[in-house]
């Protein structure tokens, strides 16, 4: 039988979490979120459900949440744990925010929460930001399961693997092993020549990785190792360096293309337009819809978990890729970051926009740092780097103004003067 849960979404974002909700039957009655462009989003396809701006102001927030609500949602700020970030943890001002959210748990319980964030939060500072908060949890009484889960396995190529915790109320909440630990499949090993299929990579990186992606792009994020919002480059099998169009990075993501375009919305708000790169920003910072809505399936239709009960967790050991607390004990679960196996869509298929050609100034800085370091590259692709870095010289010379003649007047006073 099916059941549909009634979600609460703190650091809503553009709703990607909740989309996946909505897919699977379940409904968001409130979203808490601060960031203008964000909230423009969340008004023009979640149109009527309630925006409160501050995670902060708890007491507004419990002040909007609907009675019958049982799912709490939080896909906090990565800011501060990412490897493209601070790293700062919970010292830093934006992925502390998480303990406003259990702050709010202290003074109004949800039978259900669901949290996600970056592969790093359990390794920064050797997870101890991981720890605080499954502690928190077993303190307010909840069990919890958390999975590491790749959004590769769902059949868009784009890597990109996330934790997801879902935690459940000790008294009558269930097993949350039932939703995450569905599925196991083994990971690909597919290599490809770069003529046969489009390689993505990040072209603000190059000193000590490029995000390399098989047939995929790297994770699309919202900041990168030059502290700006970026898309990744792809080679394409002609050889040719793009970077996707921002609607291909949407569907990336599980989105309908054109998700983010909420100019008319924020024209209605009294307030400017926002750029390409805030759009960027937003896409790169969004829960892959795809998975949540494979959580949201497994939320409405749960089936018994019937794996064992895994190894216990020794204090003080690294955090695996996933693992669960029973009321009493932690375990080290064995299963992988794939839950379901569907058929990957061949990124150069997949692309439905030309893209545009990595400009000069990003291919020569990219070209000079991978020509300087130590990584070990792909057979042939620093020749195609370098062939495109030719060839956007060759076009920025075609490019410039000619020199104006001298008026012929000119050229006579010159000559005699």
């Amino acid at each position: 039988m099916s059941r549909s849960l009634e979600v609460t979404a703190i650091f809503g974002g553009i709703g990607g979490l909740e989309l996946g909700l909505h897919r699977s039957g379940h409904r968001t009655t409130l979203f808490c979120e601060c960031d203008r462009e964000a909230t423009a989003v969340l008004r023009r396809h979640f149109e009527g459900v309630p925006i409160v701006s501050d995670i902060n102001c708890i007491e507004e927030v419990l002040g909007c949440v609907s009675p019958s609500s049982n799912l709490l949602t939080a896909g906090f700020p990565c800011t501060d744990l990412s490897q493209a970030g601070r790293t700062q943890g919970f010292a830093g001002g934006r992925s502390s925010l998480i303990r406003k959210t259990i702050a709010l748990l202290e003074q109004r319980r949800f039978a259900h929460v669901l949290i996600e964030n970056v592969p790093n939060w359990r390794h920064l500072h050797r997870g101890e930001y991981m720890s605080e908060v499954l502690s928190e949890l077993e303190r307010l009484k909840y069990r919890w399961a958390y999975r590491t889960i790749d959004a590769l396995a769902f059949g868009l190529p784009q890597r990109r693997r996330r934790i997801f915790v879902y935690a459940t109320a000790l008294e009558g909440g269930g097993d949350p092993r039932d939703v995450l630990f569905h599925g196991n499949f083994p990971a690909e090993k597919s290599l490809h020549g770069l003529h046969e299929a489009a390689h993505g990579f990040y072209w603000t990186e190059g000193n000590r990785g490029l995000g390399w992606g098989e047939d995929c792009v790297p994770t699309l994020k919202g900041g990168s190792t030059i502290s700006i919002p970026s898309p990744p480059a792809i080679l394409m099998p002609d050889l040719s360096v793009i970077t996707p169009h921002l609607q291909d990075a949407e569907r990336l993501q599980g989105f309908p293309a054109g998700w983010t375009d909420a100019d008319s919305q924020i024209q209605v708000q009294g307030t400017q337009q926002f750029n390409q790169r805030r759009r960027w920003v937003l896409v790169g910072n969004a829960v892959n819809v795809e998975v949540s809505t494979w959580i949201g399936e497994r939320l409405a239709n749960l089936m018994p978990y019937e794996g064992d009960r895994g190894t216990p967790l020794i204090p003080g050991d690294p955090w695996p890729e996933a693992a669960w607390y029973d009321g009493s004990t932690r375990y080290a679960a064995s299963i992988g970051t794939r839950p379901v196996d569907r058929p990957r869509q061949r990124l150069a298929n997949f692309l439905h926009h030309p893209g545009t050609p990595l400009s000069l100034r990003a291919t020569d800085g990219f070209y000079r740092r991978i020509d300087k370091s130590r990584l070990r590259l792909k057979d042939g692709f620093k020749d195609a780097i370098k062939v495109h870095l030719e060839k956007m010289r060759g076009a920025a010379i075609v490019s410039l103004p000619a020199t104006p003649k001298a008026p012929e007047s000119a050229v006579l006073s010159l000559s005699t003067s």
